[in-house]
Parts: C-alpha cells; sequence; structure tokens
C-alpha cells in the first residue's frame, strides 16, 4: 500500500501519483510524507526509492534486511533511521518487533513499514482530516518526524502495561500453582523482555544523535520535543531493566516453592513411614500368626483385638507427637 500527503502553497492533500510526488519533491517549499507498507512485493517500489527519492543502493539494501538494529546514517542528502515497533501477544507469551524505517530531509518524510501499525495510521489521519492553517506537515518535516517517533514511542506503554499485569499474575501463580506451565510461561516471558531490551537499547543512543548529528535539520526551537521522546525511550529501558530483574527473581521464587513443596511431601512420606514402622514390628513378631500365638489358645482369640488396639494407641501416640514437636 502507497499513500502519501503533500504539503505545498500552503494547503495540505492527498495524492498518491508518483507523478504528482516527484513534482512535489523538486518544490524546497513543500513537505512530503510517504507512507509505504511493502509487505509483499518490495519490487514493486523500488522505482519510487531509487528514481524518486534517489535512495543509494545501501539504503535500499538496509530497508530490505529484516532484522536491521537501530540505527541513525547519513545518505546522499537525507538521513536514514531505523526504529522498532513493541508488540507482546498474552496468549503465545511471545515479543515481536516490527521494523520501522525512515527516511528524511528537509522536504520529505518516508516511513516503510512490513505490516499495518495503528498508532501510524492514527497520526495519518490526524494530520490528513486536519484543515488549518496551522497543520502540522506545514510546520516543516522536523515536527513531523516528531510526531511520528513520539507516537510510536508512545505505543510502548500500553504494551508495558500488559507486562505488568502479566508479571503480577505470574507472582501469584508461582507461589500458589508451582506447575511446568508456569515455568514455561517464565521462560517465554523473560526471553520477550530480554527481545525488547535488546531493541529498546540502541534507539536510547539513536534519539540523542537525531539532535546532534543532524545540524540544521531539526531547529533549534523543536530540540526540547525530541529530548521529551528520548526521555521515554530512557524510562521504557528501564522499565524493561526493572521487569527483567523481576522475572529472574520469580525464577527464583519458583525454584524455591517447588523445593519446598517437595520437602513437604518427602516430610509427610516420612511420617507415614515412621507411623508404620512400630505396626509392622508388632505384625512381625512370630508372623503375627494367630492361630499359634502365645496365649491365643487359652485367651479364646481376645489376643489378635489387644494386638489391633496396641496398634491403634501406638499412631495416636505418635500423631500427637509429632503435631506436639509441629512436624505436621
Amino acid at each position: 500500500m502507497q499513500r502519501a500527503l503533500l504539503w505545498q502553497d500552503g494547503k495540505m492533500r492527498a495524492d498518491e501519483s508518483t507523478q504528482t510526488i516527484k513534482n512535489a519533491l523538486q518544490d524546497p517549499a513543500s513537505v512530503v510524507w510517504l507512507d509505504l507498507i511493502i509487505d509483499q512485493d518490495p519490487e514493486q517500489y523500488m522505482s519510487i526509492l531509487r528514481n524518486v527519492l534517489k535512495f543509494s543502493h545501501l539504503t535500499i539494501e538496509s530497508i530490505r534486511e529484516e532484522h536491521e538494529r537501530s540505527k541513525l546514517t547519513q545518505g546522499n542528502g537525507y538521513f536514514y533511521l531505523v526504529m522498532h515497533e513493541l508488540d507482546f501477544d498474552t496468549t503465545t507469551g511471545e515479543a515481536s518487533t516490527p521494523k520501522l524505517d525512515i527516511v528524511f530531509d528537509k522536504n520529505f518524510l518516508v516511513t516503510i513499514h512490513k505490516s499495518t501499525m495503528p498508532w501510524l495510521d492514527n497520526v495519518y489521519e490526524a494530520i490528513r482530516e486536519d484543515e488549518d492553517k496551522q497543520n502540522l506537515i506545514g510546520r516543516g518535516t522536523a515536527y513531523l518526524l516528531h510526531a511520528v517517533i513520539d507516537a510510536l514511542v508512545d505505543s510502548y506503554f500500553p504494551v508495558l502495561d500488559t507486562l505488568d499485569d502479566l508479571i503480577d499474575e505470574l507472582e501469584d501463580s508461582t507461589v500458589n500453582d508451582a506447575s511446568n506451565e508456569v515455568q514455561a510461561r517464565i521462560f517465554r516471558t523473560k526471553r520477550s523482555l530480554a527481545q525488547m531490551r535488546r531493541v529498546i537499547s540502541p534507539q536510547v543512543e539513536v534519539a540523542n544523535s537525531i539532535i546532534i548529528r543532524t545540524g540544521e535539520l531539526i531547529p533549534t526551537e523543536v530540540e526540547p520535543y525530541f529530548t521529551d521522546v528520548h526521555d521515554h525511550l530512557i524510562r521504557t529501558f528501564e522499565v524493561l531493566d526493572s521487569y527483567r530483574d523481576l522475572m529472574s527473581g520469580l525464577l527464583d521464587v519458583y525454584l524455591t516453592t517447588v523445593s519446598n513443596r517437595l520437602n513437604q511431601v518427602m516430610k509427610q512420606l516420612t511420617i507415614i513411614a515412621t507411623i508404620f514402622m512400630p505396626l509392622t514390628f508388632i505384625t512381625g513378631v512370630f508372623g503375627q500368626n494367630f492361630l499359634h500365638s502365645p496365649q491365643v489358645e487359652t485367651d479364646r482369640g481376645m489376643n489378635f483385638w489387644i494386638v489391633l488396639a496396641a496398634m491403634a494407641i501406638i499412631t495416636v501416640a505418635q500423631i500427637w507427637y509429632f503435631k506436639s514437636r509441629k512436624w505436621i
């Protein structure tokens, strides 16, 4: 899918025509935002990137790369920025970090991604439906770039809230239900957090580089906005770091809980074995053959009941003793 917003002669319009975009790029006073979703056939957009936007071969190859690390590089008259979205599937416990390629110059901004990003759609629609003369796109590429990056970073926080709720749930499950499924969820969540942390870590430095390396492309009055984005990224990184520490501690709690439950089971089995030890000894004397047991021929079979009563008394006495020592 290809869509474009053009600000020219004090007016904003949506026009996806390649020729219109090419003409607008030749006007230094115009601003163009081109959004491309290349989910199926990236080759159909290569002519626009090569011939209209004049992207270098290295930039195009980086755009094609799915697992590119966050970075900011300078091309032939433009800057190439790579950032990532955060997404977390609560059903599978897996995280995904779709890549967003951003190429910008004084009069154009190009966003390229391989799947729909709802937060980016919201930014696009808000600008397209704004009929005010102070439309964001009319204020320049720097403001437009900030709007996109700021919306991207803001989309992280609902994901962090979801992870926070999940960790709270795992804490309860770890104590109350130390099963293999809980262990698997802990490992999946920990792996997802590590993946998110690896993605956010370089973006913190990249956000700082946007102000330092772009020179006059980012005016002084816009720099505080990018500083705010940088602060939000630091906050996101710190939250993910704290979540990772929580998951490490949660794994220790899980192992401790399993060990305590094992000790409890062994304790109960030991108590049962201890209770039956004297009973086994009693029944083992003379093979406990009541037909030829001493006095069985003279007490009319009362020896059988005497033995059972003795065994019951011993069992009750053992249980009382265990409880008095707080073993059970």
